[in-house]
């Protein structure tokens, strides 16, 4: 009866011949369409955890500045000078100790960052003339020139000096806006040499390998630098006479009771989580093992922005993916449902004379089934063999038009009184560059929102794998089942006399 079942099948399929290239290129599309969603979302997962291993957070150290105001305001209310309380206030801060015996929690940290500004006296060297207050840098009125002053309170500072444990996390070389011209990066073990900019090198006629003296304004010390590298700076107005050094060499340029014996204090202490989903536990043991930091007025924030402007925008991708497949496999059954409702009301008198020979009505819906079978497999076939490529395109046009959009939002929000971009502009995660405020500072500012909104954008492996396939099988043969409750309903309800009899 099997056998014969079979035979029937494969006779209805070649007698229908236009019927079976329709129904196969419905299951073909349809297949389609739900490996490339398939596809998409394992891609999705696999970008998921990429992310939450590179992109897995940041926890920061920063002054509580909430504790900070209740207490200013306790003490003004107390009776307190204001002028005195806010003449003696001391931001606080994190000595290295503390920060570098945090960072060696490994089964949290993936890496860490933080840094200390100083200055310095140019001692005989030539300073870059400046005409706007840039950070650390001169002000108007001192244009790289030394300063002479009575004043003790006013010390002798052309210099500025930037202290960071990893050239990598340089706000400027994070946002893309400064590079190595000439010569390498610093490291944590380049005692006492310095990266200086193009402008500096060039007035100085220093190159790489030279030595240069600058002078501790507080100790009146002179320092011996080594020129590693030459920067140079596409942002704005920056600060040519800017040097960069590892915090060890910058500590040298500290007050003797800054120094404190070698355990000074950093700002801008990050530490980068290997997994974003352990941060909240390392906050907590951070919390527990150095309870001085909060009474101190420091709060430590889990800061997973970056994560979440990239999760975001992945989330997204697997929602349309996952949307689509919802769509199509509906679709899919409606059609087949009805392709195969019209074919049994064609049939009747066909199956009229099967039940009237002693054929069951199980047999009847076995030879659907048995021809749906066999004309979806060769549909889903066909379809493995370009349901990758149908999947990059489907993926890669999500992608497109996200990134089209969210450029589109940069540019609307451009100028804004507090306008953010979607998407991973409102990264703080990286250091903040200083505003520019000369003319043609807009534009770059514009340009570095339009930068940051396609940084946003998605990269997506998409390759089908052997259980991405398994499932196309599955979810197709599902959808015939399906398809078939309608019509075999219809044929349970046939009556071989009545068919013949033309009353059906």
């Amino acid at each position: 009866m099997f056998r014969n079942m079979l035979k029937r099948s494969w006779l209805s399929i070649r007698r229908k011949l236009g019927r079976t290239i329709i129904l196969t290129l419905i299951f073909f599309i349809m297949a389609n369409l739900v490996l490339a969603a398939i596809t998409v979302k394992t891609a999705v997962n696999a970008q998921m955890d990429y992310a939450k291993s590179t992109l897995g957070g940041t926890v920061a150290i920063q002054a509580d500045m909430n504790a900070i105001r209740e207490k200013q305001n306790a003490e003004i209310e107390s009776g307190t000078d204001r002028r005195e309380m806010f003449r003696e206030m001391v931001r606080p801060a994190v000595d290295v100790e503390t920060a570098n015996e945090i960072a060696s929690y490994s089964e949290y940290v993936k890496d860490y960052s933080y840094e200390i500004s100083v200055s310095a006296n140019s001692n005989n060297l030539e300073t870059v003339e400046t005409k706007t207050p840039s950070r650390g840098g001169n002000m108007p009125g001192n244009q790289g020139g030394n300063r002479n002053s009575n004043d003790s309170n006013v010390l002798d500072k052309d210099i500025s000096i930037t202290g960071i444990n990893s050239y990598a996390y340089i706000s400027a070389v994070q946002n893309e806006s400064m590079e190595i011209k000439d010569g390498s990066y610093f490291d944590e073990d380049s005692q006492n040499q310095a990266m200086i900019s193009y402008e500096f090198s060039e007035l100085n006629e220093l190159k790489i390998g030279d030595s240069f003296t600058i002078k501790n304004v507080y100790t009146e010390a002179d320092i011996t630098l080594t020129v590693i590298g030459i920067y140079d700076s596409s942002e704005f107005n920056t600060n040519a006479n800017l040097i960069y050094m590892n915090t060890e060499t910058a500590a040298q340029f500290l007050s003797e009771d800054d120094y404190n014996e070698g355990n000074y204090n950093v700002s801008s202490v990050r530490y980068y989580m290997i997994n974003s989903d352990n941060a909240e536990e390392f906050v907590n043991k951070i919390k527990e093992d150095f309870p001085d930091l909060t009474e101190n007025n420091l709060t430590i924030a889990v800061d997973t922005s970056e994560y979440d402007a990239m999760s975001g925008s992945i989330e997204s991708v697997g929602s349309f993916a996952t949307t689509i497949l919802i769509i199509v496999i509906i679709a899919a059954i409606i059609i087949v449902t009805l392709i195969v409702t019209i074919n049994v009301k064609d049939r009747r008198y066909e199956m009229g004379v099967l039940l009237s020979l002693g054929a069951h009505k199980s047999n009847i819906i076995g030879q659907i089934v048995c021809e749906l079978l066999i004309v979806g497999t060769l549909g889903f076939a066909l379809a493995s063999a370009t349901g990758t490529f149908f999947a990059d395109k489907l993926g890669n046009s999500i992608i497109e038009s996200q990134t089209a959009a969210t450029a589109q939002q940069a540019e609307k929000n451009f100028g804004r009184p507090g306008a953010q971009v979607s998407s991973g502009n409102n990264d703080s995660n990286r250091p903040s560059m200083p505003e520019a405020s000369a003319p043609g500072s807009s534009t770059n500012m514009k340009n570095r929102i339009m930068a940051n909104a396609q940084k946003s954008e998605v990269k997506l492996n998409i390759n089908a794998t052997p259980i991405d396939f398994l499932l196309l099988f599955v979810i197709g043969y599902a959808v015939i089942i399906l398809a078939l409750i309608l019509p075999s309903i219809n044929v349970l309800r046939y009556q071989p006399k009545a068919i013949l009899a033309g009353k059906e």
